[in-house]
């Protein structure tokens, strides 16, 4: 006896979210199995998807659970389908004799549309202890090296004072699809962005002026699936994250005056090296972290308008944004 599946589309429901929420396609099939010589013979068979789950995906061509629906439907190949990935498939009997069932897939995709956004910043404040030889604030990043020639002179015998500068942590987010269908970037590379760690701002970046800003690193932690979120961290500094260094004698000592108060007072900056931070990341990306939802609004140049019709992902049309020179692309094609 020959068993044979029919299944029916019952309904399709689509859902368009705003980043991070995830945009949703879901699936409703009825599914049955029939057992006979012949199709036009065969009667009802009671069966249990549980059990017989790959027999079902193979036999009924039903997708199964991390498939794309391109890859479940090759008829779309190269459209929106290739964005949305399967996430869960559930079964529901239609009737007690269990020969139907109601088939029911979802699928979601986190890949951004223009002109959405695709980053989140959260900022925070701290502060960072500094040794206080004189009273003085640095003028801009270019005060390391410089003598303080003004101020009132606060230490004792060449032992500081201690005051506490203000510091703002920003942390700025977004996802990485490490099966991107443009360019299937893959687990993102650290080796070019890593050489950014350390290094200031070598221009006005996120509001902060040139060398305030301290890039402190990047993390990647697994968000869903194929989906990688990635956090970069900066440290911008009142201080330009210079520090107070009084000239030292042969004995590492400070050299002290007729007042006995440090001779000769220079800014010292630890972070000596610079980078352009608009490198990290793309035109898009830095519109949004600036202007934040006024880029809905006003797209600009990384995406001035948006595509309405279901077209294959493309480089040439897609946000791109950029990982220490490694490019990931963000398609603009949708359902």
């Amino acid at each position: 006896m020959a068993v044979y599946w029919t299944k029916k589309l019952v309904s399709q429901t689509h859902t368009r979210a705003i980043p991070p929420n995830p945009s949703a396609v879901e699936y409703v099939y009825r599914v049955w199995a029939t057992e006979g010589a012949t199709q036009a013979t065969a009667t009802p068979r009671t069966w249990d998807p549980f059990t017989y789950a790959l027999n079902v995906v193979d036999d009924a061509d039903l997708p199964r659970p991390g498939m794309t629906i391109a890859d479940w439907d090759a008829t779309l190949s190269g459209t929106w389908a290739e964005l949305f990935r399967i996430r869960s498939v559930s079964w529901t009997p239609v009737d007690s004799s269990q020969s139907m069932w109601e088939c029911r897939f979802a699928a979601t995709s986190k890949n951004v549309i223009c002109p959405e956004p695709d980053v989140l910043r959260s900022d925070s404040t701290s502060l960072r202890r500094v040794e206080l030889y004189i009273k003085a604030n640095p003028a801009t990043a270019a005060s390391a090296g410089a003598t303080i020639s003004s101020g009132t002179q606060v230490d004792a015998g060449g032992k500081p004072k201690h005051r506490d500068v203000v510091q703002v942590h920003t942390e700025v987010q977004f996802l990485w699809n490490t099966a991107d269908p443009v360019d299937s970037p893959g687990y993102p590379d650290f080796t070019d962005v890593a050489t950014y760690v350390n290094k200031r701002n070598s221009g006005t970046f996120l509001g902060f002026p040139a060398g305030s800003v301290l890039f402190a690193g990047i993390q990647a932690t697994p968000d869903e699936d194929e989906m990688v979120r990635l956090t970069y961290q900066f440290v911008y500094d009142t201080w330009y994250h210079l520090e107070q260094q009084p000239e030292l004698d042969e004995e590492q000592r400070p050299l002290l005056d007729a007042n006995d108060q440090a001779d000769t007072v220079k800014w010292f900056q630890p972070y000596e090296d610079t980078a352009d931070f608009a490198d990290l990341m793309g035109a898009y990306e830095l519109k949004w972290l600036t202007d934040g939802w006024l880029a809905f609004d006003s797209p600009g140049v990384a995406c001035g308008t948006e595509l309405a019709a279901a077209t294959a992902p493309s480089i040439a049309t897609g946000k791109i944004k950029v990982l220490g020179g490694a490019e990931a692309i963000y398609p603009t094609a949708e359902p």
